[in-house]
């Protein structure tokens, strides 16, 4: 076995379609931190020696050419078995190096984040939104900016003083069509939404990707694939987090002149609805913006990643975890604070739901049945508009039911896969000499 990993050849380069994404700006690590981008959009995070020998591996070169190219550029030595170490178990099995000569390798792991959308499908391809995010950078401007912000206040004011709120809620609950248009329209402002975060990250100099929809849970959703936007400074990703919300108060705008010229009660109640969404987007407590806007502050990619390590560090007498450990000052006290409230947060959530998931699924049932009556009757009498209400009724009411038994079972397995690691004795078993060396690394610049 020896003699044939060292008669193997020992030639690596870079992955296909590895785009190096370069220096983290505001990293909530307190060591220098890159980014790299796979061929099929996995960003993945490494430190400065591991993309030092991404970066140089550029085309295929030798464990010895490739060893003293790195150190020459990292400024201290790493000898060839160390590179071999690095490249084997780091690089190799994240897909960013490979041996030339070799078949392809096996697909590379994928990260499986915590509330993550699923079932992604695109909308608008990539050339439309950088092209339409091209021609509204203009808005960003800061006197643009505030002029909106300005705008939307005496909306606001004006709504308040001059407008029947209830009045308008009862005008639309009372006609079908109406209740079809409002649900069209909050869709559109939705969309609109996922432009502006494709346009603020055009802003701060990076590219957007496709516009598209998926799962969350089982309820869809709209997303923007803004992953370039790690490139950017934390303003600048800030600034794409919020981008949705600022192309929101657009769109609130837009429907407030209409409104103001027409008197219409379901615009109304779409400006009312609209910017009680956008708060509902606030809270940190699962992926939607305020989620990501915190995340930018900490300066760090993914919070729920870190939930484990903290509470574990928590534990009186135990050292903190490696993932705490790592976080700069700061970051860390922002982490911790966020996951001694968002898991008690959740916890609550999932109780309540087990709670009362009896009497959310038999009102479901007898609401769902009831609708479905009453499309069965639609349909008879000839009336689509009423008939496409029922259908988006019995949606409406399934999704939550469904979501609710997903979100148990997924809370549940996830408690029964710690427990039984818990309880699971570890066996240790030997690992090849190579694998269990640390790389060498010696102090000294070389030219």
């Amino acid at each position: 076995m020896t003699q044939a990993l060292a008669a193997a050849p020992q030639r690596w380069q870079r992955a296909a379609g590895i785009e190096l994404l370069g220096l983290v700006s505001g990293s909530g690590l307190n060591r220098s931190t890159y980014l790299v981008r796979r061929a099929d959009g996995q960003v993945v995070q490494l430190s400065e020696l591991l993309h030092r020998i991404v970066e140089e591996a550029a085309r295929p070169l030798a464990s010895g050419e490739l060893a003293r190219r790195v150190s020459a550029r990292f400024g201290k030595e790493l000898d060839v078995d160390g590179l071999t170490l690095l490249a084997e178990a780091k690089l190799e099995p994240l897909g960013l190096l490979e041996h030339p000569e070799t078949a392809a390798a096996a697909p590379a792991p994928t990260a499986t984040p915590l509330l993550a959308l699923r079932a992604k499908a695109t909308i608008v391809p990539k050339r439309a939104v950088v092209r339409l995010s091209r021609l509204l950078r203009p808005l960003y401007a800061v006197p643009v900016v505030v002029a909106a912000c300005l705008a939307l206040v005496a909306l606001d004011v004006r709504i308040l003083v001059t407008s029947n709120a209830g009045a308008a809620l009862s005008d639309v609950l009372m006609t079908p069509a109406m209740l079809l248009g409002l649900f069209v329209l909050m869709s559109l402002g939705a969309l609109v939404h996922e432009i502006g975060h494709a346009t603020a990250c055009r802003y701060g100099g990076a590219t957007p990707g496709v516009i598209g929809v998926g799962l969350y849970v089982v309820f869809p959703a709209f997303y923007t694939d803004v992953t370039d936007s790690y490139r950017l400074s934390r303003a600048g990703r800030i600034r794409t987090d919020l981008g949705g919300l600022y192309f929101h108060l657009w769109w609130v705008l837009a429907m407030g002149l209409v409104y103001l010229a027409t008197d219409s009660p379901l615009l109304l109640l779409l400006i009312i609805m609209t910017q009680l969404q956008m708060v509902q987007q606030l809270p940190p407590a699962i992926r939607l913006d305020g989620y990501f806007v915190l995340a930018d502050l900490a300066g760090v990619p993914d919070l729920f990643a870190r939930v484990g390590p903290v509470l574990r560090s928590l534990v009186p007498g135990r050292p903190a975890d490696p993932r705490v450990s790592e976080l700069r000052p700061a970051s860390r006290l922002i982490v911790t604070c966020w996951v001694l409230v968002v898991v008690p947060f959740l916890a609550g959530v999932t109780v309540w739901l087990a709670v009362s998931l009896p009497y959310i699924l038999t009102t479901a049932i007898q609401a769902i049945t009831a609708h479905a009556r009453h499309l069965s009757l639609a349909l008879a009498a000839g009336q689509p508009i009423d008939a496409v209400l029922a259908l988006l009724a019995i949606g409406m009411l399934a999704l939550p039911a469904i979501g609710s038994v997903l979100m148990l079972a997924q809370a549940f397995g996830t408690i029964t896969r710690a427990v039984i690691r818990r309880l699971t004795p570890r066996l240790t078993t030997p690992r090849p000499r190579h694998l269990s060396q640390r790389p060498k690394l010696r102090t000294g610049r070389h030219s």
